[in-house]
């Protein structure tokens, strides 16, 4: 096989586990998003003024 080839073979699966990665973590945080503020805090998490959600005093 062309080692060109492996290497552009290695970059686009790489690519696309980043991606897949990116969607998943979207999704979870779009899901936790609409939750209750009450709900949120009994898992650990709370709502920021400006509606960002928080774990143990750090963004995510």
């Amino acid at each position: 096989m062309n080692p060109t080839f492996q290497s552009i073979t290695a970059v686009m699966s790489g690519l696309a586990m980043i991606t897949s990665e990116a969607v998943g973590r979207r999704r979870a945080l779009r899901r936790v998003a609409r939750f209750t503020n009450h709900r949120l805090h009994d898992i650990g998490f709370e709502r920021d003024w400006d509606g960002s959600i928080r774990r143990n005093g750090r963004a995510i």
